[in-house]
């Protein structure tokens, strides 16, 4: 257990990226047809090896979710703001690739997931300025 304290709200939405980065990965590795059935580039050779994209996109999420896990047990405020940290980097490559292909509703989820951790990550940093560690959250 921690003895920091946190925002509930954050570490939920932590739950939630986890769980999401877990599903998506086994998805991703056991039929990737089922979430990239309809790219454009599916029809190309190798589009679903693990080797090429959607191996990437695997092992990024296995990542998220294996330092989604570890944050989770933990309950350390500077892991969740590491975390936070990777998400940011993530979600703006995201939303950045997303701006030059023009696929506008990934844009606005990579800029908006973006932001929002910024402002979890902002929102925690004041909690550790406050040097207050009482195990309890709001």
């Amino acid at each position: 257990m921690s003895d920091q304290t946190y925002p509930k709200w954050i570490y939920y939405y932590l739950c939630f990226v986890t769980v999401v980065s877990v599903v998506f990965a086994i998805i991703i590795y056991v039929n990737p047809a089922a979430m990239w059935g309809h790219w454009r580039a599916a029809e190309a050779e190798g589009a679903f090896d693990l080797v090429g994209p959607a191996g990437l996109f695997c092992a990024r999420n296995l990542g998220t979710a294996a330092m989604g896990v570890y944050v989770l047990i933990h309950r350390s405020r500077p892991m969740m703001e590491a975390f936070l940290v990777f998400r940011i980097v993530v979600d703006l490559l995201d939303g950045t690739h997303a701006l030059f292909g023009g696929h506008t509703p990934i844009i606005f989820i990579g800029f908006s997931t973006a932001a929002l951790e910024m402002i979890m990550f902002i929102r925690l940093k004041r909690f550790g300025r406050a040097g207050s560690f009482d195990v309890k959250t709001e």
